[in-house]
């Protein structure tokens, strides 16, 4: 093959020289804040003490070797104070076939719906209506972080959207997994409604929000009653 073009010069190497510089810069300071929101909230030596593991762990048990894509890991839309949106989502293969999967992130406030999370996932569940693959959900959640009630529930790219979103998945033949531990209750709990099947850890169990009316209603009669006032 006859050769073309001319030896780099000098001035041209030096020049590339510091441009990698800058790219090796840039892909440390990303795998810094990376690391960062991935030990976000409790340390992972918290719950292993307790029997649990972390999202992560799960994430490595689920997945076929070497078929992870993690995405939006450093998406923060509205800037959380825990540093990251409380779900690790992306593209992997469970026994061979594609799927979104969205886990809760159980170090950060036992996995809260916090604000930005909802804007999160409907990225990734944007992608499974698109790609028409399934979406499959690690779900250890609290419920929603009673101060950001105002920032997680409205809008239309809100919390509520995550849910009309499944049944959006479900009339088109995708269907919405969920492996459930832990407790989960209130927003949580809505996770043991709106999926396709359910797989259920033997110690989980969910409360969703007319349960724990109830359970509120039967306290306050109990103490007005201790109190003689029925």
């Amino acid at each position: 093959m006859t050769e073309f073009g001319k030896p780099l010069s000098d001035a041209v190497k030096r020049r590339m020289e510091e441009n990698v510089q800058q790219i090796q810069g840039a892909e440390q300071e990303i795998a810094e804040a990376v690391e960062k929101v991935k030990k976000a909230g409790l340390p992972a030596e918290v719950l292993k003490k307790r029997g649990e593991w972390t999202v992560y762990q799960r994430l490595e048990y689920l997945l076929d070797p070497g078929t992870w894509c993690p995405l939006h890991t450093l998406y923060d839309p509205v800037n959380e104070e825990s540093g990251t949106t409380g779900v690790v989502d992306g593209l992997g293969r469970i026994s061979g076939r594609w799927a979104v999967v969205i886990g809760f992130d159980n170090k950060v406030m036992a996995g809260a719906w916090i604000a930005g999370q909802a804007d999160n996932i409907l990225r990734v569940t944007d992608m499974a209506k698109r790609l028409n693959v399934p979406v499959v959900w690690l779900v250890n959640c609290s419920g929603v972080k009673l101060t950001e009630q105002e920032k997680v529930y409205p809008n239309r790219r809100g919390s509520g959207t995550t849910f009309f979103r499944h049944a959006e998945l479900e009339k088109l033949g995708i269907p919405v997994l969920a492996g459930i531990w832990g407790t989960n209750p209130a927003g949580g709990g809505y996770q043991g409604i709106s999926p396709t099947y359910l797989l259920a850890h033997k110690n989980c169990n969910i409360a969703v929000g007319e349960l724990q009316h109830r359970r509120r209603r039967r306290r306050h009669r109990q103490r007005s009653e201790s109190q003689g006032l029925f």
